[in-house]
């Protein structure tokens, strides 16, 4: 007989989810925010309307940040994944660095550094994102079940008990994991599996889970 976690959560009543994030939200954002950037480093370069050149990063700095916000908001706990992440903290050191600057407490030419390595690093993180398999599955639940966490081996469980955050981590790698976590819907409760990080869902085996999807079965009944 073969077991629970040699095959798919849908051969167990789990259904099969798009959270895709919308390309315009992401790329619109992103685009825009080049081009105050692009006009700082010219003001730079010329020495005119330098007065303006640590508003117009800070504001591409945050056109950056609107974009990867879009990206990562249908994929919850993104963040857990580094190269995600570190798009987001390089966008939010460039931030500060044009504040340094519109005080006086830093040259320009750092801000325009650090703009341009935050451009690179949410870049990657975005592709990171768009290329992810998208390996999202729910089942219907009741919040007063609980997690069968004996069934999960190798789970960080912070919460057994049904919560929209993250109940449980699995971590394959920085950049990949899968978690455990609520979500209510129109039609009422879900527990969702979100596998993120995988770029081929082919190669995908999902035995690395170590899940026994029929534990999660009767929990529902």
């Amino acid at each position: 007989m073969v077991r629970a976690r040699d095959k798919s959560p849908e051969s167990f009543g789990w259904q099969k989810i798009e959270l895709k994030p919308n390309p315009k939200a992401v790329l619109y954002p992103l685009s825009w925010g080049i081009l105050p950037i692009s006009f700082s480093v010219i003001m730079a370069f010329t020495g005119k309307g330098e007065q303006w050149i640590e508003w117009l990063g800070g504001f591409g700095i945050l056109l950056f940040l609107v974009g990867g916000v879009a990206a990562i908001g249908p994929r919850q706990g993104s963040f857990n994944s580094m190269k995600v992440a570190l798009g987001f903290f390089f966008c939010v050191l460039a931030l500060f660095s044009w504040i340094l600057v519109a005080t006086d407490n830093l040259m320009y030419t750092y801000g325009i550094l650090s703009s341009l390595l935050a451009l690179t690093m949410m870049y990657r993180s975005i592709d990171f994102i768009f290329k992810d398999s998208g390996l999202v599955y729910q089942l219907r639940w009741d919040a007063k079940k609980f997690l069968p966490t004996e069934s999960m081996r190798d789970w960080d469980v912070r919460s057994a008990r049904f919560a929209q955050n993250t109940m449980a981590l699995k971590r394959f790698d920085s950049d990949s994991f899968a978690q455990i976590y609520g979500f209510r819907t129109k039609n009422g409760l879900v527990l969702r599996l979100d596998i993120f990080g995988i770029h081929q869902e082919s190669r995908f085996d999902f035995r690395t889970l170590e899940l026994n999807f029929d534990d999660f079965s009767s929990e529902e009944e």
